[in-house]
């Protein structure tokens, strides 16, 4: 019963609308809150359970599993994969079946929560692809994209193509205020990208995925079509972290940045802010004062929240698991 009451509230959130304040707004004036590792049974039993939360950031760890099953694989170790996604194939058995499954599979759960709740609010999906990339044994950025774009549908997702539009670069049209409203951009999702913990740490391997994708996105040209993530830096930086990477011409691409909480709250922000990036603060609940990372209270959550979005996030992330908090949005600032 507390399960359905959870859920069901969830529900409610999803479905009610968004306040006159939070419509007219881009995605990039307000702060909603994130779940890491939203696919670990710890925190929510089946994925669904993540998807009908009400959070406006679910994280999933990604491998890209080159040698063994020829598959990607959504875990926190290499070896196998461990999640919350069913193998289900309808709405009504993503809390039965097994779990464990491939990244695939995790796709066809968010696609058919999605085809059950079509007017969802817009839902980021933070992908840390953690062994990175490798584009000669078929597991590519454009294999990743076009796995995601068959298996949600590209239509579902914002691209960086919808984001720029006519404008020169990504960058400009961000700065000059092309993020959509959160309200128009019910029913979407939005793929961040960041370089994984092993690959970031791997001595053989200095090419790391945001730039490999970056450089994808420049070898596009003008056909952006099929791209479906936005590479994202992590790292706190109170200056530009883009600053000469690969002579400026990946700079173009990164709109949308990452790290620790208490890193950003060391420095400045308002780069950030003044130009309309998308920012994720990761572990919040580390900040001080200090709260739990699993099970504050409501009122302890939601001012935790209110205190990253007045120092620029967009996406308050911990491994908070309660609607209560999860589906709480503020402005920005």
């Amino acid at each position: 019963m507390k399960r359905l009451a959870l859920t069901l509230a969830a529900a409610v959130m999803i479905t009610t609308p968004l306040s006159a304040q939070a419509a007219d707004a881009s995605i990039a004036g307000i702060t909603g809150v994130g779940v890491h590792n939203a696919y670990e049974q710890g925190t929510f039993p089946w994925l669904v359970d993540a998807l009908q939360s009400g959070a406006s950031m679910l994280e999933l760890d990604v491998w890209q599993n080159f040698l063994g099953n020829r598959r990607y694989q959504v875990s926190h170790e290499p070896w196998a994969a461990a999640n919350n996604c069913s193998s289900a194939t309808t709405f009504s058995g993503l809390r039965s079946g097994s779990r464990n499954q491939s990244f695939e599979a995790c796709l066809r759960n968010i696609k058919l929560w999605h085809d059950q709740n079509p007017n969802h609010a817009p839902l980021i999906f933070k992908l840390e692809a953690k062994n990175g990339y490798d584009g000669r044994g078929g597991f590519g950025a454009a294999q990743l994209d076009a796995l995601i774009a068959s298996s949600l549908g590209a239509g579902n997702v914002l691209k960086p193509a919808d984001v720029k539009g006519s404008h020169a670069t990504l960058d400009a049209a961000v700065k000059a205020g092309a993020w959509p409203s959160r309200e128009s951009l019910r029913g979407k999702f939005l793929f961040t990208l960041i370089t994984g913990a092993f690959e970031a740490g791997n001595p053989f391997d200095n090419y790391d995925t945001h730039h490999e994708y970056a450089d994808y996105l420049t070898g596009l040209g003008g056909n952006l079509s099929s791209a479906m993530m936005f590479p994202t830096i992590n790292g706190a930086s109170a200056t530009d972290p883009r600053v000469g990477d690969n002579g400026g011409t990946r700079a173009q691409w990164y709109v949308t940045f990452d790290g620790d909480a208490n890193g950003w709250f060391g420095g400045d922000t308002s780069f950030y802010t003044g130009n309309n990036y998308l920012l994720t603060m990761a572990s919040v609940h580390n900040v001080a004062p200090t709260i739990d990372g699993r099970n504050p209270t409501v009122q302890q959550g939601q001012d935790k929240v209110r205190q990253a979005a007045a120092k620029g996030a967009t996406v308050a992330s911990s491994d908070w698991n309660n609607p209560a908090i999860l589906g709480f949005t503020v402005p920005r600032g």
